[in-house]
């Protein structure tokens, strides 16, 4: 181990001040050290180390990867255009298309070969989210008088979901507990705005579980509402021929909601003849009747196809359930003779209360964050859904204190209209989605690659211009590109640049491109970096031991160089010793080949910015990013790129490989 000692720095002027906490737009903090060939040290498990003996890179080169990084970065002028110019960049919607066609022709224009967009998947539906906007008016009661606005709500909706066809308004009502509760307001939620109850507390109350019981709530309100379209078309006409025998009338339990039934059989015939017919569903005939005691079976063909029935007897009482084909159960219940009713205590349940909600063609319905951020994700199935199968009815997450407000203000009676714009628009497809890849082609082993990666796509709730999740790894990503054409740098092995889409839905992106190699093409990926982490700089990176002394020496010329005024201290870069292998999580685009056994880092991003503040929320926007940091993070990927380009081999994979190595 040695000592190192800082030396007199140098005030780098720039262009950014970064504000306490998170912003940096004014004055740059980085400091240059008067000396321009400091000595070099790694930092390994966070102690400073001699630099391990292994050639990479050439010194001149590096410094000109240095001065091109810190005295001529672009890298704030890149992350304005993916942001301000192209906006939040969903999966396979327009502004994603613009931002990867964009950066392509940025990859040409600096000389990098084979730049190209690569194609991982499709889509069924294209969904573009336009500008969205909720607000609160005081409702005067008078037509001839504009109603005062009196607050603005920050909200999300799922991606891939129904917008507003234009603003929409309305009151305000809370979803009734009980049947009771509604038929106080019966006739009052149409084109009102319905208030789920929130949850704010106990299992599956995190911010990030908000999006999930919006997907949730989103598939059943759209059962619900299927089965009251059945409900409402007539149904044809039987063809069966009448069966003179015992008629059992009853109820069909269709999701809390108890629909009308007939069953008529006749246990005389042979075989057992006889037809169920559910009010507005469906009616047909029964077949493959069997009795066991008092229990009955029987198979029932129907407009949706067919079903297997048991039915229990007791006196003239019947209980039982319909399984589907497609494995639904529904409860039934039938007694000799009687009318059918759908007046009886089961039927106050959760469903059938919002069974009748829906019936009423409510605006949509309000949800509640669990703080001041909204997080945004999708709607499921949101690859293979046709527009024609999209839910109707609309849920919108609004931020705690505006969901509070509305509350109270509909529990004291005021008069309100909430009214919102939603313009959504659903294209059909089916609609291509891209990577983006260039490459610096080495001279010497060509074939031997080097990628440096971070994902382009991002959510695009209201507000979010997806900034830290993720265009600063995208500026990052592009800026290392441009930093070592401006260096003219000639790699022996080929440096390739990668943003990958489909991240946040799955990683699919680079899932894709790693399943489009051919096991020779696996074999000659020396490692994956990506840099996924927020605004932060590249601070360290997890490694297998074997690995650790590569990459001390790939990130070594990084220390030292970079100084934060607002945290005091040097940018440097720790390589963290994990064992016999790479310790790191699955939840970014490094995963997809460490599954197929290459290796692939995600960056230990350190520094003053609250990544859970911007993190999917309307919060993600260009003033967050701090720009001293993303200029460490370029010049250090663009370091790291070229000295594992020119290292004597490609980064281990194993600890024999690593010994092998050594002794050669």
């Amino acid at each position: 181990m040695r000592l190192y000692s800082r030396l007199t720095l140098l005030t780098l002027a720039g262009t950014c001040l970064t504000l306490a906490g998170c912003t940096s737009h004014g004055e740059v903090s980085l400091q240059l050290k008067v000396n321009k060939d400091p000595t070099p040290f790694a930092v390994i498990d966070g102690q400073e180390v001699d630099v391990p003996d292994i050639k990479m890179g050439k010194r001149s080169s590096i410094r000109k990867i240095i001065a091109e990084g810190k005295d001529n970065s672009h890298v704030m002028e890149t992350l304005a255009v993916l942001t301000q110019t192209h906006g939040p960049r969903l999966t396979g919607s327009t502004n994603l298309k613009n931002a990867q066609h964009w950066v392509r022709d940025q990859f040409e224009s600096m000389g990098l070969e084979n730049a190209r967009l690569h194609q991982w998947g499709v889509i069924e539906t294209r969904f573009d989210r336009g500008d969205s906007t909720g607000k609160v008016f005081l409702d005067n009661n008078d037509p001839d008088k504009d109603n005062k606005e009196i607050r603005e709500m920050e909200f999300s909706t799922l991606a891939w979901t129904r917008g507003t066809n234009g603003p929409t308004s309305g009151g305000v009502l809370h979803l009734p507990t009980t049947m009771e509760e509604y038929e106080a307001h019966r006739g009052q939620y149409a084109n009102s705005w319905v208030l789920l109850k929130p949850n704010y507390s106990g299992k599956g109350s995190g911010l990030r579980s908000v999006g999930f019981q919006m997907r949730q709530r989103n598939d059943a309100r759209h059962e619900i509402r299927e089965g009251l379209e059945r409900t409402a078309q007539p149904v044809a006409q039987s063809t069966q021929t009448p069966v003179d025998a015992n008629a059992w009338n009853g109820t069909f339990d269709y999701r809390g909601t108890p629909v009308a039934a007939v069953l008529t059989f006749d246990e005389s015939a042979s075989p057992v003849t006889g037809d169920l017919s559910i009010a507005g569903f469906s009616e047909g005939p029964i077949s493959e009747f069997t009795r066991e005691g008092d229990t009955i079976n029987f198979k029932w063909k129907h407009s949706m196809g067919s079903s297997m029935i048991t039915l229990n007897f007791d006196g003239e009482e019947a209980t039982g359930v319909s399984k589907s084909s497609s494995g639904n159960e529904f409860k039934l219940a039938f007694a000799k003779g009687a009318a059918p009713s759908t007046d009886n205590s089961e039927s106050d349940t959760p469903e059938s209360v919002l069974a009748a909600v829906i019936a009423e063609n409510p605006n949509g319905f309000l949800s509640s964050s669990m703080d001041e951020r909204v997080w945004t994700t999708s709607a499921n199935k949101w690859r293979s859904r046709r527009i024609a199968d999209y839910p109707k009815d609309i849920e919108i997450n609004i931020r705690q204190s505006d969901y509070d407000f509305l509350s109270t203000r509909a529990a004291e009676g005021i008069d309100i209209l909430v009214e919102f714009n939603l313009p959504h628009t659903l294209t059909a497809g089916p609609i291509p989605v891209y990577n983006v890849i260039a490459e610096i082609r080495g001279t010497e082993k060509p074939e031997e690659v080097v990628i440096i990666s971070g994902h382009i796509d991002s959510w695009d709730g209201p507000g979010s211009l997806g900034t830290t999740d993720n265009a600063t790894g995208s500026a990052v990503t592009i800026e290392a590109a441009r930093i070592l054409m401006a260096s003219g740098i000639k790699p022996m092995r080929t440096i390739r640049f990668a943003l990958w889409s489909g991240e946040e839905q799955g990683i699919l992106g680079s899932k894709g491109y790693v399943e489009s190699l051919s096991k020779d093409q696996q074999a000659n990926i020396s490692a994956t970096f990506v840099d996924d982490g927020g605004t932060n700089y590249q601070g360290g990176i997890p490694a297998a031991d074997f690995m650790v002394d590569y990459l001390a020496a790939a990130t070594a010329p990084t220390n030292g160089q970079f100084y934060s005024e607002i945290d005091g201290e040097f940018l440097n870069v720790n390589i963290r010793p994990t064992g016999d292998k790479i310790n790191t999580h699955s939840g970014s685009d490094h995963a997809s080949f460490n599954k197929k056994g290459m290796p692939g880092f995600f960056w230990d991003e350190v520094g003053r910015a609250d990544y859970q503040h911007t993190w999917h929320t309307q919060n993600d926007t260009y003033e967050f990013a701090i720009e001293e940091y993303l200029i460490q993070s370029a010049t250090n990927a663009a370091i790291l790129a070229y000295n594992l380009a020119n290292a004597p081999e490609m980064l281990p994979r194993s600890a024999a490989s690593d010994k092998d190595e050594s002794e050669n």
